[in-house]
């Protein structure tokens, strides 16, 4: 059928059709953000509050970068947090993005 499936060790993947020579790439990022919660609900103390502070700082960045694109700001800080410059591919450009939270 003239199509070519490829994919990588980071979970991408390309699907390309060689009557048009579009090529359509898709990426997959599982992000666990396990121990998130409050520290007042949870009563962390020592490492595991230090990363539960960390994750939340992540998410409220990445909530400012999803706020920024959709107001179509012409600069997005992707670098505040590993968690938005991990998925800064998927967030920019010419993408379609999905999350779904447990």
């Amino acid at each position: 059928d003239g199509s070519d499936f490829e994919a990588d060790g980071d979970a991408r993947m390309s699907l390309s059709n060689d009557d048009d020579g579009a090529v359509r790439v898709s990426t997959l990022n599982l992000v666990d953000l396990a121990g998130s919660e409050s520290v007042r609900h949870t009563g962390a103390t020592g490492d595991r509050q230090k990363e539960g502070g960390k994750i939340n700082q992540s998410l409220l960045t990445l909530s400012r970068v999803i706020s920024n694109l959709g107001e179509k700001n012409k600069h997005i800080n992707f670098r505040d947090s590993k968690l938005t410059r991990i998925l800064q591919p998927s967030l920019s450009g010419n993408a379609r993005m999905a999350v779904i939270c447990c």
